[in-house]
């Protein structure tokens, strides 16, 4: 279902949202994160990792000297804010090799530093996971001889400690699964596997199924966690599909359902939350194969949880597939980025560019920008169950915001990002209060960025970094 009406005279930007013009990077942004700084970094194959500020962009790019060559790696923030990487490529021809060693960014310092190599094998293309524990889960990818990784593996926040021997699965090519902490306290599998699983990292571990999706393949299609809980299921497959699906994890008994599809069938695609909770599907390719690069999606499309429908969105300028990423930056604007160095794409032919998109909950009808609430001050560090105080100039406008922690995005799949509503009530002169995610599940420890928006949806730039503590 899409929503096609707008009152007359409603400008494009109001309805559509509006992209920004394309802006060279000199290397590709196929693993992007937003630092608990509130700058972004990004790193591809080529060159050195990459940091730019969108609140100074004029500044340009800082360059940072990677650890190892960190290519198809894993990445999840630990609950300080530092972000853990692990695995990557020694070898992608003719075999697909995983790399053991790991590295940690810190945004304190703009470095990397080592950290301990993972317990047995290497991991090409893993996923990584922030458990509510604080601790570190690695799924998946391929090892040093090129052989699927079954088993799971947890880092206890000085070493990888624990193999879950007792919960083997083989999740093949091309790895990076979709994985997210459930509010019952297990890891979801939601894909690539048509049958979906809880796994439980106590003990050696342990699978049990939850259900099937309604459509088997979505290889390289993206899913995200749109509600503690909620989970939505976009497009991949060969062809690829338009088709969207959903499950509710909070049901005694969850399911797959099927929803509005989208306009465009994609596949390396992205799932983006938005500062007011609404989802922006971006890039893909729409045709056959691996990664169709002559058949790129240029137009976004956005998705209300609310009403389960369809907006379609601005164009891009670039055609972004294989190695495309997209997040939500802490001004509540989208950054769009990478494409190409492999997936038959050479370097020399890859999208070494960014563009941001406003969307168009930062617009006035007649196209000017709105006016925007602000947080003047909020608490750093939130507990669970913390019934905690905003300070805003737009106090008698605030009523709601969101949680939404940092993003950590690569292969069609953001290995960080989830959202928490908040419900915001008058709290004296100036201020509005809440109360924080009642635990860990809902919300693993780590940074996150705070939305306050007003009765028009505006959202306020993002207060951060929250840093959650058990």
């Amino acid at each position: 279902m899409y929503a096609a009406f707008a009152p007359a005279g409603t400008s494009a930007a109001a309805i559509r949202g509006k992209w920004g013009a394309p802006f060279a990077t000199n290397i590709l942004a196929v693993h992007a994160h937003v630092l608990p700084t509130g700058k972004v970094l990004f790193w591809g194959r080529q060159g050195q990792a990459r940091l730019w500020n969108p609140a100074n962009p004029s500044a340009g790019f800082a360059d940072v000297t990677k650890a190892y060559q960190l290519y198809c790696t894993g990445h999840a923030f630990l609950p300080d804010g530092r972000l853990m990487i692990v695995g990557g490529a020694i070898q992608t021809s003719p075999k697909i090799l995983g790399d053991g060693r790991g590295t940690i960014f810190n945004p304190a310092t703009n470095s990397f530093s080592p950290a301990t190599s993972m317990l047995t094998q290497g991991r090409y293309y893993p996923t990584l996971t922030t458990l509510p524990s604080g601790k570190i889960l690695a799924m998946s990818g391929s090892d040093q001889n090129g052989n699927v990784v079954t088993i799971p593996e947890i880092y206890d926040g000085t070493s990888w400690s624990t193999r879950l021997t007792g919960a083997p699965l083989s999740v093949p090519t091309p790895y990076y699964p979709a994985m997210f902490v459930a509010p019952n306290g297990k890891v979801f599998l939601a894909g690539f596997p048509a049958t979906t699983r809880y796994l439980s990292v106590g003990g050696t571990g342990a699978w049990t199924t939850v259900a099937t999706r309604k459509v088997a393949d979505r290889t390289m299609g993206s899913a995200v966690m749109y509600a503690p809980g909620k989970i939505l299921y976009v497009g991949g497959g060969d062809p690829p599909t338009n088709s969207a699906e959903v499950i509710d994890l909070t049901q005694g008994t969850p399911s797959w359902q099927l929803v509005s599809p989208m306009r465009f069938a994609r596949r390396q695609t992205n799932t983006t939350i938005l500062a007011d909770g609404s989802i922006l599907v971006t890039n893909g390719s729409s045709g056959p194969g691996f990664n169709d690069f002559t058949s790129p999606v240029f137009d976004a499309e956005l998705w209300k949880p609310a009403t389960k429908a369809w907006s379609l969105m601005a164009r891009e300028n670039a055609g972004r597939t294989y190695h495309s990423t997209t997040l939500l930056l802490p001004d509540a604007r989208v950054l769009s980025g990478g494409s190409g160095e492999g997936g038959g794409v050479d370097y020399a032919n890859s999208q070494l560019t960014l563009q941001v998109f406003s969307p168009p909950y930062l617009y006035n009808a007649d196209g000017t920008l709105a006016s925007r609430p602000a947080i003047s001050s909020a608490p750093t560090h939130l507990t669970y169950g913390q019934h905690f105080t905003v300070q805003t100039p737009s106090a008698a406008s605030v009523t709601k915001g969101t949680l939404i922690r940092l993003s950590s995005v690569t292969h069609a799949f953001n290995q960080s990002q989830l959202i928490n509503p908040l419900t915001f009530a008058p709290s004296g002169s100036g201020a509005v209060a809440a109360t924080a995610p009642a635990d860990a599940n809902r919300a693993p420890p780590g940074p996150y960025m705070l939305f306050v928006l007003n009765s028009k949806g505006v959202p306020s730039k993002a207060w951060m970094p929250i840093a959650r503590v058990p």
